[in-house]
């Protein structure tokens, strides 16, 4: 079609034969000059001619030539109506065309035209009008484009495109929409309507974060996936959309960012497949498979208990056998003085080795159901270390194993319970000689490794299996729990070893290179600063965890005549009690409702002591305590002693409290003569 002109249809009426000719003279082809006709006769790409006022070809160029295939003594003089295809002719648009020109001064269209061999190329072609000075029309200037590659390339690009279109409305396993910069719905294909359920009316114009859960869209993930597909070209995820009816499906997502040439951002393309059934699948295979793993485990342990219920059956008969015959014996058989002191030691022998085993078996109980009760204060592990090595050296000369100690005696304070570390020592040192063939090695070694103390028990003994490697402070497992084992025992020593070394905030690992290469067992305490400084000082003679003084009468408690003590506790009622209870001992207290009304009061309060709650608003326990400690520090004041008051009764929350300062751990609800008990373990007058 013509494109901006306005001019009258073509008029009907005879065409000018293609094979006319018409001799013309020379005033055309010169009036230009002599340069600009050697310029256009060398343009290649471009079929530059001239017409007289009739449309007779006047002039040819060389671009002329190779597009149309007519050389210049074969069509100058022709009329241009030869290059039309035989439609176009019967429209007489080669008349329409220089009639527009003539009227407007130019016609430029896009169409067929036909070469000398008769094939169509599509050409572009400006048809301009040359007047004179006085305007009188001389001719036309007819320039004219081979577009017949581009013409093909537009063509296949919009066929492309139509079977894209085609292809993606048809698309019902993928929802495939257009949405615009701000991420409103412009488009919608039938897989779209499938999976979420929107008819094309009823979506395109509403935004696309109508298909997100309302938690998606409260923290603003629809507007973060458009940034980061903005900003990177593609957003990939997985997660759950809505559809029209409320229902959730699981979706695989992909937001494609859409860039005009010039680098615009027009909009994105959105992808969403329905994953649900997948999802499902995939959410019921990990059952299965938790399922499993929890059978397993769970026989594991049952196997494990049995073995350890048979292990405990054999363990406590094999005493209990020596004691009633030695003590049918010694009632019953006419026995010398030397059998009569065999009984008796034999009979004492076993009687301790029974007390043993039940300590070891309450020991567990204690500190799974998180009743068992320390008195930290700071000590050093050397004098701890060489009492334990002391009351293991009788059963290492028995079996001629030498002990090796060496200990670093600047390697610093730790906080812990005395008698708690020294079963942990004298339970490495009682594994390491029990498993230690006669004429072996038992090292013992106390370091200081940066913020730590480390203690290290190593052995040439029979060594650990790597199998049985990680397993070997389970408690119920031993690596040899057959009839024919060597060694006796539970096996409840290293377990006891583990929890204790974590309730006091430390950690405790295993090495050995495989059977019959030894082992060695390690485990760190973190260093502490502490000084002896005020009324009150840590009690590191008198302290004692047992249950029995921990549950005495109330009407043997100790005394508190005298002591500060600086109660911290939210609860209006919980922090009333804490008074009384103190109070009735003759205790000076000073309570605090928070932590932050704590740190007022210590800026004119000095206590003896602190009690405080852990959980509290706004700041817990823990918060407090950490404060506390590392402003101590920092003023090289002294440590005050402090006791955690918690409902929180589990191991972890014990080991919390202690390492973050405390050294004490107390469940709710109180039992007053426990509390008193704690607080004199902890504090004693000095004069």
């Amino acid at each position: 079609m013509p494109k901006s002109v306005q001019a009258s249809p073509p008029k009907k009426g005879k065409q000018p034969q293609k094979t006319e000719s018409k001799n013309l003279t020379g005033e055309m082809v010169h009036q230009s000059g002599e340069p600009f006709r050697l310029l256009v006769n060398a343009v290649r790409d471009y079929a530059i001619f001239m017409l007289d006022d009739e449309g007779y070809i006047a002039t040819w160029n060389l671009g002329a030539e190779l597009i149309k295939g007519y050389k210049p003594e074969e069509i100058i003089g022709k009329h241009f109506s030869i290059f039309y295809p035989e439609e176009d002719l019967q429209s007489n648009k080669p008349a329409y065309e220089l009639e527009v020109a003539t009227e407007v001064g130019r016609f430029e269209d896009e169409g067929w035209r036909l070469r000398k061999d008769g094939s169509r190329f599509w050409a572009n072609v400006v048809i301009t009008a040359l007047r004179d000075e006085t305007g009188i029309l001389r001719g036309f200037g007819k320039v004219t484009r081979d577009l017949t590659n581009h013409k093909a390339a537009e063509d296949g690009l919009r066929l492309s495109e139509e079977r894209f279109r085609l292809l993606v409305e048809s698309v019902r396993d993928y929802a495939i929409f257009m949405i615009d910069p701000q991420g409103y719905i412009e488009s919608w294909n039938a897989g779209a309507e499938h999976i979420k359920g929107y008819r094309a009316n009823e979506i395109i114009g509403k935004h696309f974060s109508i298909f997100y859960p309302e938690q998606d869209i409260l923290r603003d993930k629809p507007g973060y996936e458009l940034k980061v597909a903005a900003e990177v070209g593609r957003f990939e995820d997985e997660g759950w959309r809505i559809r029209k009816d409320g229902s959730r499906f699981w979706a695989n997502v992909i937001i494609t960012a859409v860039r005009d040439k010039d680098g615009v951002l027009r909009g994105f393309g959105k992808v969403t497949r329905d994953l649900t059934d997948r999802k499902l699948a995939e959410e019921q295979r990990l059952r299965l498979a938790r399922e499993q793993v929890a059978r397993t485990e769970a026989e594991a342990a049952n196997r494990a208990k049995d073995e350890f219920l048979a292990t405990i059956s054999h363990e406590l008969r094999t005493p209990l056998n020596a004691i009633l015959g030695w003590g049918r014996l010694l009632r019953t058989a006419k026995l010398d003085e030397n059998g009569i002191a065999r009984g008796l030691n034999t009979i004492e022998r076993n009687a301790k080795l029974q007390v043993q085993l039940i300590d070891d078996l309450l020991d567990v109980s204690r500190i799974t159901s998180g009743k068992l009760r320390l008195t930290v204060i700071p000590l050093e592990l050397a004098p701890i270390i060489e009492a334990a090595v002391d009351a293991i050296r009788p059963a290492a000369e028995a079996k001629h194993i030498r002990l090796e100690i060496t200990l670093d005696s600047d390697s610093g304070l730790v906080s812990g319970d005395p008698d708690r570390l020294q079963q942990v020592v004298w339970n490495l040192l009682s594994n390491a000689v029990k498993f230690t063939d006669k004429g072996g090695r038992v090292q013992v070694r106390l370091e200081h490794l940066n913020s730590h103390v480390e203690v290290t028990v190593s052995d040439t003994g029979k060594g650990i299996a790597p199998e049985f490697l990680p397993h070997v402070f389970d408690r119920f497992r031993q690596a040899d729990s057959s009839i024919t084992r060597l060694h006796g025992g539970l096996g409840l020593g290293l377990a006891i070893v583990r929890q204790l070394v974590d309730i006091h905030g430390g950690s405790v690992s295993a090495e050995s290179p495989g059977e019959g290469q030894g082992a060695t067992f390690s485990f760190q305490l973190p260093v502490i600063i502490a000084h002896n400084t005020g009324r009150f000082a840590f009690n590191t003679q008198d302290a004692d965890t047992s249950n029995d003084q921990l549950t005495v009468g109330s009407d043997s408690s100790p005394s508190l005549e005298g002591l500060s003590v600086l109660a911290v506790e939210d609860e209006a009622d919980a922090r009333e009690l804490l008074r009384a209870i103190l109070e009735e001992r003759k205790a000076k207290v000073t309570t605090a409702a928070s932590a932050a009304e704590a740190y007022e009061t210590l800026e004119w309060l000095k206590p003896d002591i602190i009690i405080s709650d852990i959980g509290m608003p706004g700041e817990d326990g823990y918060s407090l305590i950490r404060n506390v400690r590392l402003k101590e520090a920092k003023e090289r004041r002294g440590w005050r002693p402090a006791i955690a008051l918690t409902a929180h009764a589990r191991v972890e929350d014990r080991m919390k409290a202690l390492s973050a300062g405390y050294q004490a751990h107390v469940p709710k609800p109180v039992e007053p003569a426990e509390l008193i008990a704690v607080i004199a373990s902890l504090v004693r007058p000095l004069n």
